[in-house]
């Protein structure tokens, strides 16, 4: 049996698929209070949302709460699927054992996933300043699967784009796809040319003397995971646009990016069961 809990639109629709599909599925929603023990001990695999998982257990944007009793009413050998690596499961979890796997850590997931993310971009870009993507100086900090597909349909709006890298071989596929790299240590001194910059790295990347090299009339979105990799308040003392946007994928398309889960779901489970687990 599969336990999902449902925090929004996109973890709606990847419930709808995992029932249409014919698995025996529990879902708890935004007005749950509470896990059913009796539930919990029957559950093959627990499906938490995105959001993040409070260090009190509270899971975003529920009335649940993960904690060790929960975990120990799971059997030994329940799986969590988890999209990251949440701190407080990982705490959890060296309390009470039990096997987890990170979705995001599976390439074609977060490769598809990078395709509502990258259109988010887009919109957020177009709705957030007054001049046209064609042609604007736009700065992509990072240089992984996400960030590679941001760049790639920004240039193909017409915009001259910059990316970030740190390995070589990162430099020479960003050449070879007609962008510009820059390596990290020389970002800083550059940062004054662009009319916006993306960051896609979940650590800190813009910092106080970082942002005093920005123009004040960039747009800044970040759109790693929480808390983000710039320094906002700076950022607003300084008279600069900026931006935290999260799981872009399930405001922009939550249908498609729920499908995209939904996949990975159920392939994982048959390999499982094949395997003899399940």
């Amino acid at each position: 049996m599969i336990l999902i809990i449902n925090n929004d639109k996109r973890m709606n629709y990847l419930s709808e698929y995992i029932r249409d599909s014919g698995m025996d599925l529990i879902q708890y929603h935004l007005d749950s209070s509470s896990f059913d023990f009796h539930i919990l001990k029957e559950t093959h695999y627990l499906i938490l949302p995105f959001g993040g998982i409070a260090e009190d257990g509270r899971i975003a944007s529920t009335h649940l709460y993960l904690t060790e009793d929960v975990l120990r009413h799971l059997p030994e050998d329940c799986v969590i699927l988890t999209p990251i690596r949440y701190p407080k499961l990982l705490k959890l979890l060296e309390v009470v054992p039990r096997k987890y796997e990170v979705i995001f850590d599976h390439d074609e997931v977060a490769i598809y996933n990078s395709i509502p993310t990258a259109e988010g971009v887009i919109y957020h870009i177009i709705k957030n300043t007054d001049i046209t993507i064609h042609q604007a100086e736009i700065l992509v900090i990072g240089s992984g699967r996400i960030a590679m597909t941001i760049a790639r349909d920004l240039k193909a709006l017409g915009a001259y784009v910059s990316v970030t890298f740190r390995k070589k071989k990162d430099e020479a596929r960003l050449f070879e796809m007609g962008l510009n790299p820059i390596h990290i240590d020389l970002m800083r001194s550059d940062l004054h040319h662009y009319d916006v910059i993306v960051n896609t790295v979940p650590f800190m990347m813009l910092d106080e003397q970082d942002l005093t090299q920005v123009r004040r009339d960039c747009y800044v979105l970040d759109v790693s995971s929480k808390p983000g990799g710039v320094n906002f308040k700076k950022a607003e003392e300084l008279g600069i646009q900026s931006e935290l946007a999260l799981s872009l994928p399930s405001i922009i398309a939550p249908k498609t990016a729920a499908y995209y889960l939904f996949r990975f779901v159920r392939d994982y489970i048959a390999s499982s069961e094949k395997k003899g687990g399940l």
